[in-house]
């Protein structure tokens, strides 16, 4: 008996010693011309269960002791901190195959310490970026400052597992989304998500959304979002399961971009992925992204919730990056209630508008009614969009949503002011044909889809009453005696300046014949002579002078405008000086420029351009793919019948669900637990039953009456056998079913 136990504990021993992840040497480190050549050593290095750490000579053996806390770093705390990345990623989310017959599973990954050598090779400095070796084995290259919490790693890290997909688990040409333009600004997106995962606090951080809310109606892979545009994923994994973010990687193929690899894995129709993506459009106005990021260890909070908490900060301590949150519509000439997106808003290939309405009828329920009519003219092979209501309450939190429209025609939505605080429009735009963009082509070469709305019984955002636009940055300040515009107390505004009736002057001093107009906002710096900001142009401690004029959507922080340059657009332009007759637009983002030209996106060398190179309006770069469009005429815009303010019971008040969309299932498929998510509008007792696909009913999972809100229930499924499962929610006459796979 004694002898078979100490075999049992030999054969467990030498079991667990063959599982033990190796050390892998790059090859490329016996190469004479490589950065790392002679410069890695076994005394400078860490080893933990998944990573191994190496550093150079300048911080020594002991780099926690190191004299410049820049540089100072303890090794055991940066393996870690991995380690607990590895854990979600791998452990609990299984997002690459860990067996010890795999490279993943052989070899532990390499995280070279940037900035800690003696040298001046530049190729041995970087912040944090991740790669391979050898094409054998993913390694991250960071500073040490890029190591001090689980932010930067997590995110490297997830950088790290998309090129061991395209190592080990989906190896060929163009698959796991490489080496080709248009699915490169996936990677950064999903390495955001990817950490949300692992560290539920960085579901957003404001660095991200103030970039997205300014953007979301750029194409959804637009490089001037690409850290941004994850908001979808939360989507996909509440919908399909966090596995199925997996299969994207695993699955992908030779130059498919993301979308089109869940069309080819859902089996959609390029109109049924509209459909798809709908449902994550419209759910914007209120972050309403239910999934929690670990249920066993928090209950009450999710992505969404985070993101409100975050878009809350911004607005109370940025507010100056909202100013593009919420679209505004240009009145056409001659009409009263007749709208359309100019050519700085209209969105772009999946991009979005979200408009918030502000209803005129008398009474606690105030029905809202547009006619939409899309200028299918502009790009007719492509051309399309998705359209609905959506309706939230004071804290923000969702409460109804609208059936989607996709196609011209007329749609009634009703606020209840009882329980809801405020109607919103949102605008998707749904491409018939599917097109791959270029890496930074530029807002010239992207497609836009620009609509009109005739809108009865509300006033659009930035046609209400002047005092009530951005009432929330209108504290502590007075009307402008020239304008009667707002400007705060701690602001320095000459009576010579013109401040327009629905401008803000947050901060700043602004003198000699200096013009704010429209819906700009000024938080800050300096602004004469007769410099003009207007339409909804942002300018934050910046300086601007003689003749220059900011509009459109340009947004201007710090730096200088001089002489008779021109910003606007969707320009965004950061700390750099602008001169001479210089216009920047589109959706460029450029350095310092006074070389007289036209600049209307980020230079690279697909699009031909570079800093400041001069090259003017007639550059094939500047040549719109767009063509311009005229106005509808009144008569095609008219209502088939005047609307009122009449509120039908049976349509508008629906007790639960307006649509499907409002219920959930995830993970789905499943393993074991699910999570049923549903939105409760009213006090109302609510029926759950569990049908197997022969009708079957197998179990009553609740049968009470729940509170208005977003109501989500777990239920234990492990006892059930493999197969397709049918769930029936039921809230008095209202009946909907949805199925999910038990795997």
């Amino acid at each position: 008996m004694k002898k078979f136990l100490l075999l049992v504990v030999v054969f467990l021993a030498s079991h667990f010693a063959i599982a033990q992840k190796t050390l892998f040497t790059p090859t490329e480190w016996s190469d004479p011309n490589n950065e790392f050549y002679n410069k890695v050593s076994s005394s400078r290095k860490y080893e933990s269960t998944n990573f191994v750490l190496y550093w150079g000579d300048k911080v020594g053996t002991n780099p926690a002791a190191y004299s410049d806390p820049a540089l100072r770093f303890t090794p055991k705390s940066v393996a870690d901190t991995l380690e607990t990345s590895f854990k979600r990623y791998i452990t609990d989310l299984h997002f690459i195959n860990n067996a010890p017959t795999t490279n993943f599973g052989k070899y532990k990954i390499i995280i070279m310490m940037m900035n800690t050598w003696n040298s001046t090779d530049p190729r041995l400095e970087a912040f944090a970026q991740a790669s391979s070796f050898s094409n054998t084995i993913g390694a991250m290259f960071v500073h040490p400052e890029a190591t001090r919490d689980g932010g930067a790693l997590s995110h490297e890290f997830a950088h790290t597992l998309q090129m061991m997909m395209h190592i080990q688990e989906n190896p060929g040409n163009g698959t796991a989304f490489s080496g080709y333009d248009w699915a490169g600004a996936f990677f950064e997106g999903h390495a955001n998500f990817m950490r949300a995962q692992a560290y539920s606090q960085w579901s957003e951080i404001d660095g991200t959304l103030t970039r997205w809310i300014q953007t979301k109606h750029f194409m959804w892979s637009s490089n001037r979002h690409h850290y941004t545009n994850f908001h979808l994923m939360y989507y996909v994994q509440e919908k399909e399961g966090f596995d199925f973010t997996r299969r994207m990687w695993a699955e992908s193929i030779n130059e498919e971009h993301p979308l089109q690899t869940i069309k080819r894995l859902k089996g959609f129709t390029q109109d049924q992925l509209d459909d798809y993506l709908w449902g994550y459009a419209q759910r914007q106005p209120a972050f309403d992204y239910p999934i929690q990021w670990n249920s066993q260890i928090n209950t009450t909070s999710n992505f969404g919730k985070t993101i409100r908490s975050v878009y809350n900060s911004i607005k109370t301590n940025m507010p100056r990056y909202t100013s593009r949150q919420y679209t505004l519509l240009t009145k056409v000439t001659g009409t009263t209630d007749q709208y359309y997106t100019n050519n700085d808003w209209a969105p772009q290939d999946y991009g979005m508008n979200v408009i918030p309405l502000y209803p005129t009828c008398a009474g606690t329920q105030k029905k809202v009614t547009i006619k939409f009519k899309g200028h299918t003219e502009v790009n007719p092979t492509q051309a399309g969009w998705r359209y609905g209501f959506v309706t939230t309450k004071t804290d923000g939190t969702i409460s109804r949503y609208s059936p989607m429209y996709k196609t011209d025609g007329e749609a009634s939505f009703t606020l209840n002011t009882g329980t809801e605080a405020n109607i919103f429009l949102v605008v998707f735009s749904a491409p018939k044909v599917h097109v791959n963009y270029n890496m930074d082509v530029g807002y010239p070469k992207q497609r836009r889809y620009p609509y009109e709305l005739k809108i009865a019984n509300a006033t659009p955002e930035g046609y209400q009453p002047a005092a009530s636009f951005r009432s929330f940055l209108k504290t502590n300040g007075h009307l402008h005696t020239n304008g009667g515009g707002w400007v705060s107390n701690n602001a320095t505004v000459a009576s010579t300046v013109y401040v327009g009736p629905y401008a803000v002057v947050r901060a700043g001093t602004v003198s000699g014949n200096a013009r704010i107009e429209e819906y700009a906002m000024v938080d800050g710096g300096t602004i004469n002579g007769n410099a003009i900001v207007r339409g909804n142009a942002c300018v934050y401690n910046a300086t601007l002078s003689n003749s220059v004029i900011v509009e459109g959507n340009a947004w201007m922080e710090g730096g200088s405008v001089s002489n008779t340059a021109n910003i606007k657009g969707n320009a965004m332009l950061f700390a750099g000086n602008f001169g001479s007759s210089v216009i920047v637009g589109g959706d460029a983002e450029i350095g310092s420029c006074s070389t007289p030209g036209v600049y209307l996106q980020f230079p690279y060398w697909r699009n031909g351009r570079t800093d400041c190179d001069g090259k003017g309006a007639s550059d094939t770069s500047n040549i719109d793919i767009n063509p311009t469009f005229t106005n509808f005429t009144p008569a095609q815009m008219a209502f088939s019948t005047t609307p009122t303010c009449a509120v039908s019971t049976l349509v508008d008040n629906k007790s639960i669900l307006d649509s499907e969309e409002d219920l959930s299932i995830y993970p789905n498929p499943t393993s074991a637990n699910i999570n049923i998510t549903f939105l409760q509008t009213e006090q109302q007792k609510v029926t759950i039953s569990l049908f197997d696909m022969s009708g079957s009913k197998l179990n009553v999972i609740t049968d009470k009456i729940y509170e208005v809100g977003r109501i989500e229930i777990p239920f234990n499924c492990s006892h059930l056998i493999k197969g397709v499962y049918l769930l029936r929610i039921q809230t008095g006459n209202t009946i909907v079913n949805k199925s999910f796979i038990k795997q």
